[in-house]
């Protein structure tokens, strides 16, 4: 994790040094992006194979909201500080603010081990190199046992299949069909970070009077019709902003209440040792799909019009609860059938 934070720092921090020297290109740019976009990767994969030993497994779907809470948080105010400084500085040395603070992840991660928490990582016992390809099998091969954990990954994939699908449509929509202006558009972003907020402060009262359980079956059947809100909005009689940053609302607070949850049920179902080839998976089958939908939704709005390839784009995400009912529908049946073998239990 500090690796990956010090080498987007480093990368964001030639942007503006080539920038100042006349030798920038856009080769450069789109390799820093990448860059930064694996690093971003790799931190996630590293904090969410380390949240378990640092909370402990009951807490984990509420540690989770806390951190989308401070995720959201910034969210919310980053555009804002990035616009200000844009004005002031230009855009190039913007960027000086963005590598330091990739700089400062690493150095805080650094120092909140080694000296907050008091903790003395020791070097484990030299082991044999597991390679990429016999780490992504076990991974693989334990989410293939598992049947809530093959529900959940596919019910994420499918999930996020929809929302690549809409977000090629969403800004086109909201400017040809809707006709907002640049700032509205802008609003509407904003909206998608506090709805992260809400849901990332209600989680864990949720889930401490529903249990993880209810919680994700509630987010996840919920999730459409937040969707089926934006296409609405070009057909019902009433301010489309409001329907548009409602849905807006609604779908990032159901996400983040999705995700924390199905993050601690995903964690609590996985040895301490397979979370991050665990994770590795999941992110290959639930990220793998997204730039392929991404591109189908840009030919459906294209030919469908971008109002009828939204509705696409709700019917994927309803979709995405169909795992997690045949998971609950055969676990029901089986036991059941458990029931009424037992001992004393009628035929």
């Amino acid at each position: 994790m500090v690796l990956a934070q010090l080498a987007a720092g480093l990368a964001i921090f030639s942007v503006p040094i080539c920038w100042a020297l006349g030798i920038l290109s856009y080769p450069q740019l789109v390799a820093v992006s990448f860059l930064g976009g694996v690093a971003g990767m790799l931190w996630n994969m590293g904090a969410g194979s380390t949240l378990p030993a640092l909370v402990g497994r009951d807490l984990l779907s509420a540690a989770y909201a806390r951190k989308e809470t401070v995720d959201t948080s910034v969210g919310i105010i980053a555009p804002g500080v990035a616009g200000v400084l844009i004005a002031l500085v230009s855009a190039p040395f913007t960027l000086l603010a963005a590598a330091t603070a990739n700089l400062m992840a690493a150095a805080s991660l650094v120092w909140g081990f080694r000296k907050k928490s008091g903790i003395v990582v020791s070097r484990p016992d030299p082991q044999e190199r597991v390679s990429f390809g016999a780490s992504f099998r076990e991974g693989w091969q334990f989410t293939l046992k598992q049947p809530l954990i093959r529900a959940l990954i596919t019910s994420s994939s499918i999930t996020n299949m929809g929302l690549a699908f809409g977000s090629a449509l969403e800004t086109l929509y909201f400017v040809k069909v809707l006709g907002f202006s640049p700032q509205t558009i802008g609003l509407v972003i904003s909206m998608i970070a506090v709805g992260g907020l809400l849901g990332s402060l209600l989680v864990p009262a949720l889930v401490g009077k529903l249990g993880e359980h209810k919680v994700l079956a509630l987010s996840v059947l919920l999730l459409p019709i937040s969707v089926v809100l934006i296409p609405l909005a070009a057909v019902l009689p009433m301010p489309a902003i409001l329907l548009v940053a409602s849905g807006s609302v609604l779908y990032n607070a159901l996400m983040v209440s999705y995700n924390a949850t199905a993050y601690g049920l995903l964690a609590g179902l996985t040895p301490d040792e397979l979370l991050g080839r665990q994770q590795g998976f999941r992110l290959v089958f639930t990220m793998g799909p997204v730039p392929l939908l991404g591109i189908a939704g840009g030919l459906a709005g294209d030919a469908l019009g971008l109002q009828n390839a939204l509705w696409i784009w709700a019917g994927i995400t309803a979709c995405a609860a169909l795992p997690l009912l045949v998971f609950l529908r055969k676990s029901a049946r089986e036991n059941a059938s458990v029931s009424n073998h037992a001992p004393g239990s009628a035929e």
